[in-house]
Formats: C-alpha cells, sequence, structure tokens
C-alpha cells in the first residue's frame, strides 16, 4: 500500500489546521517564527511567511543551501578589483571572510537548523492531539539521536541538491517526495537514512501534484503577508501553514501499513 490509496480535501485539513494551532496559538506562532528565522538563515532568502511563493519554499530551502554562486561571484567582483599589492591582500582577506561567513552558515545550517525543523515537526505532530509547549523545538536536541538527525536532514539537502542539477522540475519533484522525512525523524528519531526515505517516497507516492496544489493555496495568504510586512505572516499564515502539513503527515500516516508504525514486508517498506 502507498499514499496513491489515501484520500483527502485541502479544505478538511486547513479546517482542522486551523483548529489544532488556533487552541496553543502563542505556542505555534513562537515555533513556526523560530522555523522561519532558521529557514532564512539557511539560505532560503525569506521566510515561509515572507514574499516568496509557497510553491518555491520547500524546493529553495534545500537548493539554496549549496547554492554557493553568490558567494563566488562576489569574491570574483573582488579580485578583478584588485590593481596593488595591498588591493589584492585586502581582496584575499575579504574573499577570506566571505567564505568563512559561508561555512558558518552551512555548519549552523546542518547542525542547527535542520535539527530544529525536526522539532518543529514534531511541535506540531504532538498539536494536533495535545497541547505541548514551545520547548519542543528543541526535542531533536534531547533524543538521544541528534546525530541521525543531522545526517539523514543532510542527505534530504544533498539528494535535493543533486536532482535540482537536472534543472528546475526535478529538484522540485524530489523535494515533494522527501517532504515526510523530518515528519518521520521528529516521530522515529532512530530511524534511518533509507527507512525515512523510503518511507517518505512511499507516502508521497501519487500525493506530490495535490501536496503541490495545496501549497498553491497558500500564495494569497503569502501575498497578505508581504503586504502587511509579514505580521499576518507571523501571527497567521506560517503556524496555519506549518499546522496544515502536519495535518497532511497524520493523515497519509494513518492510511499506512500499520496506521503508520513501521511495517516491513519482503524486507523493505
Amino acid at each position: 500500500m502507498n499514499g496513491q490509496n489515501i484520500s483527502w480535501t485541502r479544505r478538511d485539513l486547513k479546517w482542522r489546521a486551523k483548529e489544532a494551532f488556533r487552541k496553543n496559538y502563542w505556542s505555534a506562532v513562537l515555533v513556526s517564527f523560530i522555523l522561519a528565522i532558521v529557514a532564512a538563515s539557511g539560505g532560503k532568502g525569506a521566510a515561509q511567511s515572507g514574499a516568496g511563493s509557497a510553491v518555491n519554499s520547500e524546493y529553495s530551502y534545500s537548493v539554496n543551501t549549496f547554492d554557493t554562486g553568490h558567494v563566488s561571484s562576489y569574491v570574483g567582483h573582488m579580485f578583478s578589483g584588485a590593481r596593488s599589492p595591498w588591493m589584492l591582500i585586502l581582496a584575499l582577506v575579504g574573499a577570506s571572510a566571505v567564505v568563512t561567513v559561508a561555512l558558518i552558515g552551512l555548519i549552523l545550517h546542518f547542525f542547527v537548523g535542520n535539527v530544529l525543523e525536526v522539532g518543529a515537526r514534531s511541535f506540531y505532530i504532538d498539536n494536533l492531539f495535545s497541547k505541548p509547549g514551545p520547548e519542543k523545538i528543541f526535542s531533536a536536541f534531547r533524543s538521544g539521536n541528534y546525530g541521525n538527525a543531522v545526517k539523514v536532514m543532510f542527505f534530504r539537502d544533498l539528494f535535493t541538491f543533486l536532482w535540482s542539477l537536472l534543472f528546475v522540475i526535478p529538484g522540485i519533484v524530489k523535494s515533494y517526495e522527501y517532504k515526510m522525512v523530518p515528519y518521520l525523524l521528529a516521530e522515529y528519531p532512530d530511524m534511518t537514512r533509507k527507512e525515512a526515505f523510503d518511507r517518505s517516497r512511499e507516502m508521497m507516492y501519487g500525493q506530490k501534484w495535490n501536496t503541490f496544489v495545496m501549497d498553491l493555496s497558500f500564495i494569497p495568504w503569502n501575498i497578505l503577508s508581504s503586504v502587511t510586512f509579514g505580521i499576518v505572516g507571523l501571527f497567521y499564515v506560517s503556524p496555519y501553514q506549518d499546522a496544515t502539513f502536519a495535518e497532511l503527515y497524520d493523515t497519509l500516516a494513518a492510511g499506512m501499513p500499520g496506521n503508520g508504525q513501521r511495517v516491513y514486508e519482503n524486507g523493505t517498506y
């Protein structure tokens, strides 16, 4: 059995999501705010509630993490202006600073940002049925499987980036195929990379287009967030969107073999 056999409607998911985040409003706002900051600092260019479209957000999150084109361009510009030994030294120092900042950003993304994303997904999964505190966003650091979260999320970003090298469409498709990886790690912190990717692929089989359309449905909300300088995004759109995709995960997981639990058939999911 795979995700193709599971039916859902955007209206139902969104209605349940609104009910879920409203009951724990301020905690949801804080968690989504932290997640948006992490996404922006990871190279996304804008928080989920910003001017960027919801369709591009999932793709650009992973691809831009590895996009060093702006760094190399800036470094090349500095060297092209060097006309003396002192200018060359200054250019070298400036280039080193730019590269250092970029590397620090990548390190923070992989070792902190991605782990916070897993914790945020954990918060929203729990929020469907209870009222977790915002400290839940740090749960992946305390799970005893921190290293596993770093590794699996790194490969999520890496594989999305590599697929994007085949032009934009494959990268977008793969970003949806891997969409459930952080949610699976949130529920099963010890899940291996192969298990997480296989399970996410199976859950999203036949669901990528519907999920893409659901992303499209948030574009008017993101536009409203943009014209209000992110205020609507912070206090409504981001938690609404995060809660909706937690509902999607819960719906797909509930329809899988074993009600979302690990079930092996012939050695694989």
